[in-house]
């Protein structure tokens, strides 16, 4: 994938204090098009696709979700807290608004924490971007994969 002048301007709203305080990219110096192109590569050699991570991501909030923001115990297996916040954070793409407030799942088996929002999963699901590396909310796709089971669509699904 090609740097394009479109990707120089989404990859510059991405960067801290343009559209939230500590932007998109983390410490990743990688061009944009370098890192979606690293984020499809690993999704595609695992089989699925990023509407399915997205998809399973969404699952996880839904059933997370308590009134009360306590903590949720999620198919017997995730520590899932989901916090409700006002406002909503705009998309660097310049194709929407999303409501603010995190998902915070913590995997037992792994020792692993993941966050999101309804802005990561819009991100994941129509962009296929998971965030720069050393972002708060930077999502591996291939461990996405592999700690919430996706698996790859069956044939003509």
């Amino acid at each position: 994938m090609k740097q394009t002048p479109e990707l120089d301007r989404i990859q510059a709203r991405m960067q801290p204090g343009i559209l939230t305080m500590k932007g998109f990219l983390g410490s990743d110096p990688r061009p944009l098009a370098e890192i979606l192109a690293e984020d499809l590569a690993a999704v595609t050699a695992a089989g699925v696709t990023h509407a399915q991570i997205a998809d399973r991501l969404a699952a996880i909030t839904r059933q997370g979700t308590d009134l009360m923001e306590r903590e949720v115990k999620v198919e017997d297996r995730f520590q899932v807290t989901v916090r409700d916040d006002r406002g909503l954070l705009p998309s660097p793409f310049g194709d929407g608004r999303f409501a603010k407030g995190d998902t915070e799942v913590a995997d037992p088996r792994t020792g692993r924490t993941f966050r999101w929002n309804d802005l990561t999963l819009h991100l994941i699901r129509d962009h296929g971007f998971y965030n720069g590396r050393g972002s708060d909310y930077r999502l591996e796709p291939g461990e996405l994969v592999t700690v919430f089971g996706i698996a790859p669509a069956a044939p003509g699904a």
